[in-house]
């Protein structure tokens, strides 16, 4: 319950999806976008973020988005593996993606 309290008066996920959009913005020409995220409300913003970001835009249903950033997915989802559990049980619930701008 703490959690979710938490999450909302700070305005966490607003603040992840801000940050995204910003990160994105920043990026050059080949440049890469890296997040760990450590729950699924988080993964789940990173993870459609990039697939909107990395689709073709301009098509009948989906117009072209002004400003988006064009992203390629490079990684993900990764996690970690058993030995580096061991070593930080903390890591358990961590999730890498990474995208490219193109």
């Amino acid at each position: 319950s703490f959690q979710a309290i938490r999450i909302h008066l700070k305005r966490e996920l607003d603040e992840l999806e801000a940050g995204l959009e910003a990160a994105a913005r920043l990026l050059v020409g080949g440049g890469r976008l890296a997040v760990i995220s450590f729950h699924s409300l988080e993964d789940r913003i990173v993870k459609r973020f990039i697939r909107a970001n990395s689709q073709v835009a301009g098509s009948r249903r989906r117009p072209a988005a002004t400003g988006a950033a064009r992203l390629r997915k490079i990684a993900g989802p990764l996690r970690p593996s058993a030995a580096e559990i061991e070593r930080n049980p903390r890591a358990r619930s961590a999730v890498l993606r990474v995208a490219e701008r193109r």
